[in-house]
């Protein structure tokens, strides 16, 4: 519970104010011009009995109001619980009514608030369900019954929201980088995405290291001051083993629909292909020859191992089309994509994959497969292969371009777009929040 207002405060201090002023009055000369030797009369002044009206006040119950943000695994009937609902009518109703049942589709870290009464049964319940920062749909659920015959309404609206940008700043602890995020109070999701805009140039399960300091500027949307949602990475600056690493989101580009990551002076962020397809991995056999663990004799092995515990997400290294989508022989369940120029990538040894279709179009970044232990596999880990013209390469060491640099007058649309996320910026230069903590 992160809080509670109960309804009857108000007036109960209303009522203390009411009585304050009437014995005020009472006492207070009648006449600017008092004669300390004028003759006194004391009069008894009989003052109401207020205990019936309290009782009746209590009587009508109080109402709490609680918070919660939904954790990963909760059923409504947990979300409930940590609310201090315990309402077996209102619980049957969310699982019934089509609008309640959208209870069931938030996510991690969306906040939740019910309102009680002195017997936890729910007598209303606000959650936003999906849109953007800027608006979202919100859902209400209310009590319309007594307590002899219950019953519930509930509706979806849509809201606006206040934009916000929040910073958050520190240095890597000895915990390691997630650690930290969390120390720092750094949102999942946000994390995610730090993750994702430096991926093609930081391998964050290796390559981060104690000292290390990173700046983030993200968007979030706020209503009544609560937080609604957290939405974009606008801005982030990481030092990594003494090298910076700079992102700005910007959507003003030429030729772009959609927005991009740029470095502070302008070059582009995003490169032709991921350093690693898999999260939160680590890398356990290289390119090039090595003993098989199963056939036991020295092939070349044409590709890289990412170890992961099945189930992990398989992203796509680059933008391609799907090629290939089964099974083959050796590699097990597999997903072939076709990119542009003769290269191809191969994701091998899946345990399922995510929706996807032969002839689809994919994005960089976007969720392909599982992690899992199919075909000639002795533990759960991807395979991962890079080929140009079917020659296999080693993924870990290739460049395939060269990112692109903002002229003209975009760049001149760029540096003052970027004016106000470098100040941003430089406040947090100032402030290392993880590392006080730590």
């Amino acid at each position: 519970m992160r809080g509670y207002r109960p309804s009857w405060l108000t007036a109960g201090v209303a009522a203390v104010l009411t009585l304050c002023m009437a014995a005020a009055m009472g006492v207070a000369p009648h006449s600017a011009y008092y004669d300390p030797a004028a003759p006194r009369r004391q009069d008894a002044i009989r003052l109401p009995d207020l205990r019936e009206q309290l009782e009746k006040l209590a009587d009508a119950g109080a109402t709490y109001f609680h918070e919660e943000t939904v954790q990963r695994g909760d059923t409504v009937a947990t979300l409930l619980r940590r609310l201090g609902v315990e309402d077996p009518d209102a619980q049957q109703f969310i699982s019934r009514d089509p609008a309640a049942r959208t209870l069931f589709d938030l996510q991690p870290e969306q906040l939740v608030q019910a309102e009680v009464d002195q017997d936890k049964l729910l007598v209303s319940l606000r959650a936003p369900i999906d849109g953007n920062i800027n608006a979202s749909r919100e859902l209400l659920i209310g009590r319309a019954g007594g307590l002899q015959k219950p019953a519930f309404q509930a509706k979806l609206q849509s809201v606006r929201n206040e934009l916000r940008y929040e910073m958050r700043s520190g240095a890597i602890t000895a915990g390691g980088f997630f650690r930290t995020m969390d120390i720092a109070n750094v949102p999942e999701d946000i994390v995610r995405q730090l993750i994702s805009i430096f991926s093609g140039v930081v391998d964050f399960q290796h390559d981060i290291v104690q000292g290390d300091r990173f700046r983030i500027v993200y968007e979030a949307g706020f209503r009544d001051g609560a937080l609604v949602r957290n939405g974009r990475v606008v801005a982030v600056e990481l030092v990594n083993r003494a090298q910076l690493y700079q992102a700005l989101w910007y959507d003003g580009a030429e030729g772009s629909n959609t927005g991009d990551y740029y470095t502070f002076d302008g070059r582009a962020m995003a490169r032709p292909l991921l350093r690693s397809p898999v999260e939160f991995s680590r890398l356990s056999s290289g390119f090039g020859w090595r003993n098989h663990p199963l056939h036991h004799q020295w092939i070349q092995h044409k590709g890289v191992d990412f170890a992961a515990p099945t189930g992990t997400r398989v992203f796509a290294t680059a933008q391609g089309t799907v090629d290939f989508v089964g099974q083959q022989t050796g590699y097990g369940n597999i997903v072939i994509l076709k990119h542009p120029d003769g290269y191809s990538t191969y994701y091998a040894h899946l345990s399922g994959f995510a929706g996807i279709q032969p002839g689809q179009r994919i994005r960089q970044g976007q969720l392909i497969a599982y992690v899992g232990q199919t075909g000639w596999a002795t533990g759960p880990h991807l395979h991962y292969e890079l080929r140009f013209n079917d020659v296999p390469q080693n993924p870990l060491s290739v460049m395939l371009m060269e990112p692109v640099m903002l002229t003209g007058r975009a760049r001149q649309g760029f540096l003052t777009h970027a004016s106000d996320m470098l100040s941003r910026i430089d406040v947090l230069r100032g402030i290392e929040v993880a590392s006080s903590l730590s």
